[in-house]
């Protein structure tokens, strides 16, 4: 976006006490954040894209991934495709695999909050899954953890990328 985009107005926070802020973002009404594109990368090194929803009538800004309305109208009305709440499946080529050897898949969501929750690769032998985990099954984990095998913890791979509310709901396993 470009400063003279502003046609004027004021913005600001104001706090009594101490405030951190990990991410500020000012917009408007008409400015939307999608929360449906993700990258992947094959182990051929092609990159395709999965999951944007085209539209019309928005102008794009690609540093944030986000679009704003050039009329009056309401996100809905910028595109013909229904958004379901349920899984979405996406096909992508064939890749020539070898059995038994190990191959790298780089998943990288594009859209700020996409949140990625498994991941099925198939080909015509079966299926494997990978699991992204959200709070809800990392608290399931650590209770079985803590309670069916009584292990001391859970680990975590990446810090940085979790959803904030898991440092809430994992409980302290003393």
């Amino acid at each position: 976006m470009d400063i003279n985009d502003f046609s004027g107005g004021y913005a600001g926070i104001r706090s009594d006490n101490r405030m951190i802020s990990d991410l500020l973002r000012l917009g408007d009404a008409w400015t939307y954040e999608p929360y449906e594109s993700v990258d992947i990368t094959f182990p051929n090194g092609n990159t395709v894209e999965f999951g944007r929803i085209p539209r019309t009538g928005v102008t794009w800004d690609n540093e944030f991934q986000v679009f704003k309305v050039n009329n009056d109208l309401e996100e809905i009305g910028t595109r013909n495709d229904d958004i379901s709440m349920d899984y979405d499946f996406f096909h992508s080529q064939e890749l020539p695999l070898i059995a038994g050897n190990d191959y790298t898949v780089k998943i990288k969501p594009k859209d700020i909050n996409l949140w990625i929750s498994r991941l099925f690769l198939g080909d015509a032998d079966g299926f494997s899954i990978l699991y992204y985990q959200d709070v809800d099954s990392l608290v399931y984990w650590a209770n079985e953890a803590a309670y069916r095998w009584k292990l001391r913890g859970i680990a975590i791979w990446s810090l940085g990328q979790e959803d904030m509310r898991v440092w809430e709901a994992l409980p302290k396993q003393i």
